[in-house]
């Protein structure tokens, strides 16, 4: 069962049997069932962190506008997390499942699967998942990727290390002062990353270590 108490959703008035059936017609699909008893529900969600569930209106608008029939033909973009992204559903009455497709593609095939429920993905907030992306990226560890020994080969071994570790802008200071170690040649990198650079430069590995950034208060 739908349930709409979450403090993140802007309601509307319920849409219309008569409007429901209007959208079907204009757009030549059968809604799926649980989206028809959202819209009979609230006609449309505006959600906080930016998603909008489309009303009766904006539904027809922005399926015709982008063409959803023709690139993703037997699917319905039933929403948009305001980042270029729509939400489709099959245009099946008893589909659940909500995939999420970058609206410049609209092909199904390159779409993620948000959620195999609609009514979970409802009552759990509508969460975005690039929103959720961002945020697992933001709590991964970052560290600093030392220099602990002067490379035998100098120079040659450094190009080596800079070019594993994409370093561009420091090349010339690693230069001047990789002798003077420990050195610390890249900061605000991911650990388990540099862990797999460290890992591919083999002997050379051997002259680097990560250290942990410890979080700033």
């Amino acid at each position: 069962m739908i349930k709409l108490d979450n403090l993140n959703y802007a309601l509307r008035e319920p849409a219309k049997l008569d409007e429901i059936k209007k959208v079907e017609i204009a757009l030549g699909y059968k809604l799926p069932k649980v989206y028809r008893n959202l819209l009979q529900m609230s006609n449309g969600l505006s959600v906080e962190n930016g998603m909008e569930i489309f009303d009766t209106e904006l539904l027809v608008e922005m399926n015709i506008e982008y063409k959803v029939s023709k690139y993703a033909s037997g699917y319905i973009a039933i929403a948009s997390n305001g980042g270029g992204k729509f939400i489709l559903m099959a245009a099946d009455e008893s589909d659940l499942a909500i995939l999420q497709v970058d609206s410049g593609v609209l092909n199904p095939k390159y779409s993620t699967l948000v959620n195999e429920s609609f009514i979970e993905w409802i009552n759990d907030g509508a969460k975005d998942s690039d929103w959720e992306d961002e945020e697992d990226e933001e709590e991964q560890d970052l560290g600093r990727v030392i220099l602990i020994e002067p490379p035998k080969n100098g120079s040659s071994d450094l190009r080596i290390i800079e070019k594993v570790f994409d370093i561009q802008y420091l090349a010339f200071e690693i230069l001047k002062g990789y002798k003077d170690v420990p050195f610390v040649l890249i900061e605000d990198v991911e650990i388990d990353e540099a862990l797999e650079k460290i890992k591919s430069l083999g002997e050379l590995g051997k002259l680097l270590k990560v250290e942990k950034i410890m979080n700033k208060i």
